[in-house]
């Protein structure tokens, strides 16, 4: 993509995982990168590591569940050319202790605090009438997995939120894309117990996202023959999928 040195990407969750190699990877190509965290430590930690990238890297400590602190954030800068919302949180939930506290947090978190920062850095890119907006999503934002009762009707709520978004903001000269990975090696996914085909290293994850930024594509999914399975379980009928997916990860309860 086409980046000059007033070039900004704004991304949320960035002091690790995806987020952490999407920081370094743009900074690699040229943009000026404010990466978001709601740990402090960890923006501290993240400042060391990209400090031979000079004044080009800024850590902000933020949490994306609260709406004005991101929009003193936001008021401080230019709008950005990229804004990629990837903040997330993911638990597994087990039947035997079903608390209600794991879902409000991932809702609040994974769903709403991506409108907080969509709304806080929006208004400025609508004046801007350009950049590229990028929502985090899952492959388990098609269908339900085991375990991910509480993070994947979050996905699956940014989904249609960025289906619905786009609509409006076309004619802003705005794109938007949906971000839909398979299983990335992250500290999220150090929780799950179970075999994850296809798993890939964040900055994989991360040049394959910045590759398809400028394609015509509303939805980056990935890796490739994982990603197409999923999808062809997502449109088989429900008896069919159920018994597939329960047969290959029955005996990992444990």
């Amino acid at each position: 993509m086409i980046v000059n040195k007033d070039s900004l990407a704004v991304i949320t969750g960035a002091s690790e995982g995806i987020g952490f190699a999407l920081s370094t990877e743009l900074l690699k190509i040229g943009f000026q990168v404010i990466g978001i965290s709601s740990n402090k430590n960890k923006i501290l930690r993240m400042k060391k590591k990209l400090n031979h990238f000079g004044n080009k890297f800024t850590g902000i400590c933020a949490d994306v569940r609260n709406l004005k602190d991101l929009q003193l954030v936001a008021k401080k800068f230019d709008g950005p050319d990229l804004l990629i919302l990837n903040a997330g949180i993911y638990s597994p939930v087990y039947c035997e202790n079903p608390d209600i506290e794991i879902f409000k947090k991932h809702n609040e978190v994974n769903y709403l605090g991506v409108i907080n920062t969509y709304v806080a850095f929006l208004k400025k890119m609508l004046t801007k009438k350009k950049g590229i907006i990028v929502i985090m999503s899952s492959i388990s934002g098609w269908l339900g997995l085991p375990k991910a009762a509480a993070y994947g009707p979050t996905k699956a709520a940014l989904r249609s939120f960025s289906q619905s978004a786009r609509y409006d903001l076309e004619k802003y000269g705005i794109t938007i894309k949906l971000c839909s990975p398979g299983f990335v090696n992250t500290p999220a996914t150090s929780q799950n117990k179970f075999y994850m085909p296809g798993l890939l290293e964040p900055d994989v994850a991360a040049k394959i996202i910045i590759k398809n930024l400028e394609s015509k594509k509303f939805e980056i999914s990935f890796p490739f023959f994982f990603s197409y399975f999923m999808k062809f379980l997502s449109i088989l009928p429900d008896m069919i999928s159920y018994k597939i997916i329960s047969s290959g990860t029955r005996n990992n309860d444990k």
